[in-house]
């Protein structure tokens, strides 16, 4: 509360010094802000859009009114978090903020809003970042290519790490915070977002990596109706082993070892611990949390009430159009670490696999091993990279984007960045995302330069059309066709679906890793680990 006074109070006396700077006032629900003029448009920096709870600090985003207003939830909550705050005269929206878990993560909810310098009812882009769920911030720069389309581009930030993922299926820490304050930040833009130019009936939300997985878990929860009207999803899935967890008890349970918890399981006495461990002490935790599915009698504003591959298959999710794509990385795991071949194969087998025994276990680890590491001592951190990118990234998109298409009313788009295109240097992080290629301004390379405007006309034409391709031009000569084609229920498998492939040339084809995605398939088919499954 004091760090709010504090800003609330620099916001407002930073009038008293003369700014010559171009700046645009905007009035919201909170009061006014002051954005400020680049060369591409207004910034509006750091703006909050939920006050994060003091006391309950592992509660959700969302205030109560909002709950009841957006999703008709009457049902009793307990020390519901006090709505974004509100102030007086003019906030200075020039705040660069973080929620990364090495911070306090107190006072982080916060979104940046960017507009071109004219226009009014814009299509409206909101970035969730990448980062695990652990790391990572939204963009505080401009977005120059696309603001230049006319697009009003939000970033936000939501709470990372325990902060935002304790799940003790409890009223004060019921799990999935983090995705409740991206809800909440969507119910701002929603309230707020006309008065800065744009559309609140125009959204689309654009996620990479865990940004991907989180907008594929607010597509199957019941309190994000109207919030969005199409969606990204780059290079991550809630069908990934790395995006949510299956024992977030015992998760808290181990962590909270580590600082002198010596009690058993009981979840009010763990949550009790936690509540009176620092900030300090919070970030230099290093365990990993990560999204659960909730426990929906104890509170009424769930956002993940079972296990969300059910959910899909089921077609119970937002019916809007999507465009999924993928890239491969080299930095989805750490190499150093497979300089040689483990001695238990078993262990590296993924956590959503649930075998009935420990021989199965043994025999499913025998075969994928021989499937990927045939001769095993020749170009070892190749294949176990291969192994990675399939398990992680591949397989998980590509069966995302078959399942959403079978159950959509609306066409459902699946594309993979070739970024083997122009040697080993095009390869660095930087250009791993297609988010890096369409939202940085300058690409030196002119290969670079041609995809980076491939991509952006392709993203542009689905954030305004809902159509990446609605005729051929010369830079793109060929028709987006969706994996599937014409009415839901069309029969489709991964050995029969297309792709869109952007690389050295842009062309439909079959995903090139097909016979590894179809080897994953049968696997998962057969040892899935629905949460029905797991005690």
């Amino acid at each position: 509360m004091l760090m709010w006074l504090v800003l609330g109070v620099a916001a407002v006396c930073a009038r008293r010094h003369v700014d010559t700077s171009p700046h645009r006032d905007v009035v919201t629900t909170q009061g006014t802000v002051r954005g400020y003029l680049s060369p591409d448009g207004y910034a509006y920096l750091g703006v909050p859009y939920a006050r994060p709870p003091t006391r309950d600090r592992f509660k959700n985003g969302l205030s109560s009114a909002e709950v009841s207003i957006r999703a008709n939830l009457t049902s009793f909550l307990p020390k519901a978090p006090d709505p974004p705050p509100r102030w007086d005269g003019i906030f200075e929206a020039t705040h660069r903020v973080s929620c990364h878990h090495a911070t306090t993560g107190a006072n982080c909810l916060v979104v940046n809003v960017f507009t071109p310098e004219h226009g009014t009812s814009l299509p409206v882009l909101v970035y969730i970042h990448a980062g695990g769920f652990q790391t990572g911030r939204g963009p505080h720069y401009p977005p120059s290519r696309i603001l230049h389309k006319g697009i009003v581009v939000v970033t936000l930030n939501y709470r990372l790490g325990v902060r935002g993922f304790l799940c003790l299926g409890l009223p004060q820490a019921s799990g999935n915070a983090g995705l409740k304050d991206q809800v909440a930040a969507l119910y701002w833009i929603q309230r707020n977002i006309a008065n800065f130019g744009g559309n609140p009936h125009d959204v689309t939300v654009y996620g990479t990596e865990a940004g991907a997985a989180s907008i594929q878990i607010l597509l199957v929860s019941d309190i994000t109706e109207g919030l969005f009207q199409k969606v990204i999803m780059e290079s991550g899935s809630v069908l990934s082993p790395s995006t949510l967890t299956y024992n977030p008890i015992s998760k808290a349970l181990d962590a909270a070892r580590k600082f002198g918890y010596e009690d058993n399981e009981d979840r009010v006495k763990l949550l009790k611990f936690y509540q009176k461990i620092s900030e300090k002490e919070l970030s230099s935790l290093t365990e990993i949390f990560l999204p659960c599915v909730e426990n929906g009698s104890y509170y009424s504003n769930t956002l993940l009430e079972d296990d969300p591959k059910s959910l899909i298959m089921q077609g119970k999710f937002r019916q809007v159009p999507m465009l999924i794509t993928y890239t491969n990385s080299d930095d989805s795991i750490n190499v150093d670490t497979f300089n040689t071949f483990p001695d238990n194969f078993d262990q590296l087998l993924p956590n959503n696999l649930n075998f009935e025994s420990n021989k199965i276990r043994h025999r499913v680890a025998e075969l994928v091993k021989e499937f990927y590491f045939e001769n095993n001592n020749q170009n070892l951190v190749q294949k176990f990279l291969k192994y990675s990118n399939d398990l992680f990234i591949g397989y998980p998109v590509v069966k995302s984007a078959l399942l959403h298409g079978l159950k959509n009313t609306h066409p459902v788009f699946l594309m993979r960045l070739d970024n083997n295109h122009g040697g080993r240097e095009n390869t660095s992080k930087h250009f791993q995302n297609i988010f890096d290629y369409i939202y940085n301004k300058n690409n030196n390379k002119l290969e670079k330069e041609r995809i980076a405007n491939m991509l952006l006309k392709l993203w542009t034409n689905f954030i305004k059309l809902g159509d990446p391709t609605p005729l051929t031009t010369e830079l793109i000569p060929v028709i987006w066709q969706p994996v599937v084609p014409g009415e839901p229920g069309h029969r489709l498998d991964l050995a029969t679906i297309r792709e869109l492939v952007v690389g050295k040339t842009i062309a439909m084809t079959e995903p090139a890793s097909s016979q590894y995605l179809a080897f994953w398939d049968h696997v998962y088919k057969k040892f899935y680990k629905f949460y029905k499954d797991y005690d």
